[in-house]
């Protein structure tokens, strides 16, 4: 990863740390302002760019949020986070296939991470491939036991495959690893 420069190391190392302080205080905008006086001194600080297209991509200023992971991902071609928070700013514009490839190279340079695999899944089922999708799901759950997410959204593909058992199954996991939303669909389709 890029690292600041030394002359202006403790100064960027402090708006970097502000910035990343108001954006978990959901201070978006004073985290954007932080961002920009970091990328002021350190231009192609790809962990600065990300930070800052996350916080864009939560202010739903998706377009915006893309900039800044293109500019991130040119700074450093390897940074994994940089695709998949792309991604998901694609994907949040629907534009499916190009989210899928930036999955892709995500799990490519990182195959172990399984956030990575559930928001593939989000993917494919949008493109209708429901079979992809609960492959990922499924490898999602292989690398974390617990993510309640993961089994949850299995359920949809597999209930619209016609497995309402499976989706019942997947669905109370989710449940019993404490994610309350599962609860719907346990009651509306598993009766």
């Amino acid at each position: 990863m890029a690292s600041f420069s030394s002359f202006a190391q403790n100064t960027a190392k402090d708006y970097f740390v502000n910035g990343n302080n108001n954006f978990k205080a959901a201070r978006y905008a004073e985290a954007i302002k932080d961002y920009d006086q970091v990328l002021k001194q350190d231009p192609n600080h790809a962990v600065t760019l990300t930070n800052r297209g996350i916080v864009k991509d939560r202010l739903q200023h998706y377009h915006d949020a893309i900039q800044d992971f293109n500019k991130a991902i040119a700074a450093e071609p390897a940074y994994t986070k940089a695709y998949l928070s792309r991604g998901l700013s694609r994907y949040n514009l629907k534009d499916y296939r190009a989210a899928l490839l930036d999955f892709n190279e995500g799990i490519e340079l990182n195959p172990k991470d399984a956030r990575a695999y559930n928001n593939r899944g989000l993917t494919r089922y949008g493109l209708k491939d429901y079979r992809g999708a609960i492959n990922d799901y499924t490898k999602a759950v292989s690398l974390n036991a617990k993510y309640a997410e993961a089994y949850y959204n299995s359920g949809v593909p597999k209930y619209n495959l016609g497995d309402k058992a499976g989706a019942c199954a997947d669905w109370a996991k989710a449940r019993s690893l404490g994610l309350r939303d599962a609860e719907v669909y346990l009651k509306k389709y598993c009766k």
